[in-house]
């Protein structure tokens, strides 16, 4: 099985080392907005580069994994649905929220299945704590505290394609309260604020931030993140 990867950065490069441990994957065919970080990826593992995403589905590639910016997520799982490839997608699936819906409604009507990169699913505590949750071993749930705070910050370019700390860090969050719960959310009240470098508030975004969400079953759930975690990354 071939394997194409669009998006050559750090997660991606990682993503490409994974992929050839895992058995049956035969070989990659990377691309990447900079021409020079999928040459450079591709020739550490010996694999093909090629110059863009229609390049690299023409190869007839049997899988496609999106790791590129966030921006560049959805028209990047649009290609592999049109092309019939299975596609996973490093969150958040897209940069808005009306393109995110429209994505989740071609999926539904398409046999082509699309995954998310959610990990935190597949992490054996929080699958515990769903059986837990959902068997009623722990009485009922009436408040639940999910952060992700990051010790220091990304580097400036990232920033303002990360779609922010809401999508790029509380995402993660904001699924596993789902997944952990079984509820919906009814209603968001969100804030943040800056105290560290300036290209966070250059970028639109913010460098510390918070919010309460109530679910549909009147469960309380309060959601922080940081960029600066002086205590050390803190999930």
């Amino acid at each position: 099985m071939r394997i194409g990867i669009t998006g050559t950065g750090r997660i991606g490069a990682f993503h490409a080392k994974t992929l050839l441990g895992v058995p049956g994957v035969d070989g990659l065919v990377v691309t990447d907005f900079v021409p020079e970080s999928a040459a450079k990826v591709a020739a550490d593992l010996g694999q093909s580069a090629v110059p863009d995403l229609d390049a690299l589905l023409a190869t007839g590639v049997d899988a496609l994994v999106v790791t590129s910016s966030s921006s560049a997520h959805a028209p990047a799982v649009r290609a592999g649905l049109a092309a019939g490839i299975p596609v996973f997608c490093e969150k958040p699936v897209a940069a808005e929220l009306g393109e995110a819906i429209d994505l989740a409604r071609l999926e539904a009507g398409s046999t082509t299945p699309v995954h998310i990169g959610f990990q935190r699913r597949f992490d054996a505590g929080y699958r515990r704590l769903r059986d837990a949750v959902h068997s009623g071993e722990l009485g009922f749930v009436h408040s639940i505290r999910a952060a992700t705070h990051d010790q220091a910050p990304p580097h400036a370019a990232y920033i303002p394609t990360s779609g922010g700390i809401f999508r790029d860090c509380s995402v993660h969050d904001f699924d596993i309260v789902r997944f952990v719960s079984g509820r919906e959310v009814a209603s968001v009240f969100a804030t943040g604020g800056n105290k560290g470098a300036d290209f966070f508030r250059e970028a639109g975004d913010v460098d510390t931030g918070a919010a309460i969400l109530t679910l549909d079953d009147g469960t309380m759930v309060t959601v922080t993140a940081t960029r600066y975690n002086g205590a050390g990354h803190d999930v």
